[in-house]
């Protein structure tokens, strides 16, 4: 099914974490710590989707994340951990590569209101060989930018597998890349990186292109004979955008 099954782990400790902060909270009250009205705060603990922007506001109430995301370790930070994270500013420092020299960025200060915290999934799409979605494997937190993620509550964070190789340079095998869920209009997308779910077959990712009939194609930028163009065919649909591409060089 390619209708992605979010894990009902994540809104069962939701409803833990209200029941349990400071002493316990009515929906009503808890909805108000997290800026949101009641009966949105009921759909999430009855198992719809929990959005980055809960998730992150409650980081700053103490919770722990891996807690919250993987179900491991305490439910609360110490206190004084959770008084950090609210004033905390996020330190980025980065070496960009210009072939073999280096340069070196200025360090700079961003806001925590500047990230997204968003569940990283594992081997949830190939870049070769199509795998099966699969809501269980989440490695823990990604904190990704405003900037490369218009569309936090439509985007998923994603591992691709390490036999991933269809779509190498652009796309390392075990690279992580984000994938828009809000942009999934063929017309829009031609020539672009796109997840594809296949029917019945799992998700595999390429670039989009346009045959001359009128039908879509997924295209390796890594062509072998094990690296195949794919036909879409009925059934088959465009999951979404890959937007971002996070990889180590060595």
């Amino acid at each position: 099914m390619l209708q992605r099954k979010r894990s009902k782990g994540i809104a069962r400790r939701l409803k833990e974490f209200r029941q349990r902060y400071h002493g316990g909270m009515t929906q009503r009250a808890f909805a108000e710590e997290l800026g949101i009205d009641q009966q949105r705060l009921s759909s999430y603990e009855m198992n719809t989707r929990v959005p980055h922007n809960v998730i992150a506001t409650m980081l700053t109430l103490g919770c722990n994340i891996d807690w919250l995301l993987l179900g491991k370790g305490p439910m609360f930070r110490e206190s004084k951990r959770a008084t950090e994270i609210r004033t905390a500013e996020l330190v980025v420092e980065g070496t960009p590569v210009y072939g073999r020299e280096t340069a070196q960025l200025p360090v700079t200060k961003r806001q925590l209101s500047d990230f997204y915290v968003l569940p990283l999934y594992a081997d949830e799409a190939a870049a070769g060989e199509p795998l099966e979605m699969r809501d269980t494997e989440i490695e823990g937190p990604a904190i990704i930018h405003r900037n490369w993620c218009p569309n936090p509550d439509d985007t998923d964070y994603v591992r691709i597998s390490a036999t991933g190789k269809s779509m190498e340079p652009t796309i390392p095998a075990s690279a992580i890349v984000t994938i828009d869920r809000a942009q999934t209009d063929p017309e829009k997308l031609v020539g672009k990186i796109v997840a594809i779910g296949l029917y019945d077959k799992g998700v595999t990712i390429k670039r989009l292109q346009k045959t001359q009939r009128g039908g879509y194609i997924g295209v390796p930028d890594n062509p072998s004979p094990e690296h195949r163009t794919i036909f879409l065919q009925n059934g088959d649909r465009i999951i979404g955008q890959v937007t971002t591409v996070h990889a180590w060089l060595e």
